[in-house]
């Protein structure tokens, strides 16, 4: 897959990013949750690393760019959270 955006069918996609951080996309029931695993030798770890967090925003996912995301915010406060990737180099939808 060249693209990936928020209103292909409900399922399960991965994209891994230059920094080899896998990312998997769960499109379920009109809602979108993200969840990341980093790379164990070079990663760092960010929040909620491995917990599905609702992705807010329309996106497009695109192969040799990075993944910018609206997730729910950590602070009540807060409108969202953005998570920019580094460039991503694969994407895939899981069987």
């Amino acid at each position: 897959m060249e693209a990936l955006e928020y209103n292909f069918p409900d399922g399960t996609y991965t994209f891994i990013t230059m920094t080899r951080s896998v990312y998997k996309i769960i499109i379920k029931d009109s809602k979108v949750f993200l969840n990341r695993h980093r790379d164990e030798l070079r990663g760092r770890q960010l929040r909620m690393d491995t917990e599905n967090i609702e992705v807010l925003n329309q996106f497009r996912i695109e192969v040799g760019q990075p993944a910018i995301l609206a997730l729910q915010p950590l602070d009540s406060e807060a409108a969202f959270t953005t998570r920019i990737t580094s460039p991503v180099v694969k994407i895939s939808q899981e069987d």
